[in-house]
């Protein structure tokens, strides 16, 4: 890995808890699917009732790219009316309720890394970051955190206050 690079990741790994609750580990959004079908989603946190996406981006990220400014914008979507909400949504897709602010016309690509940034409707806040490669996703996984990826059940296993979901 080049230095820059080095520096660029690890001070994404340093303000990715910044992004989102306090005290939490990992934010909560997560990429889940396979490289063909790829979808974004929030981890459901049981004291969030009717909290969801409302707005998603997809960047691609380079050797220049920092947490700020996450490289090219290839997707953008964004809630209609401040109440639309999602938990899963397909990259490139706009569910119900959602106006495409950019639509996806690149073809993404295995060797590339991209970004996800999502921001939920219970406070302007709350948003979750993340970097992932196509090849991290397969049936049954999961990315996570910075580029975690692992099992979807060892994933629901964690503590939901890893992800910043408490009870109070």
């Amino acid at each position: 890995m080049k230095r820059g690079t080095a520096v660029r990741v690890a001070a994404v790994v340093v303000l990715a808890p910044l992004l989102t609750a306090c005290s939490a580990e990992h934010d909560p959004l997560f990429v889940t699917g396979t490289a063909a079908k790829p979808t974004l989603a929030w981890r459901d946190c049981p004291a969030a009732k009717g909290d969801g996406i409302t707005e998603a981006a997809l960047y691609e990220w380079d050797d220049s790219s920092t947490v700020d400014d996450p490289g090219r914008t290839l997707w953008h979507i964004r809630a209609t009316h401040g109440k639309t909400l999602s938990r899963r949504i397909p990259l490139g897709t706009a569910p119900d309720g959602f106006t495409t602010e950019r639509p996806l016309t690149a073809t993404l690509d295995p060797g590339t890394t991209y970004a996800l940034r999502a921001n939920m409707a219970s406070d302007d806040q709350i948003s979750g970051f993340l970097t992932f490669r196509l090849e991290q996703l397969a049936p049954g996984r999961v990315v996570f955190g910075e580029s975690d990826a692992e099992s979807r059940t060892d994933y629901d296993a964690r503590d939901d206050e890893e992800f910043g979901c408490f009870t109070e």
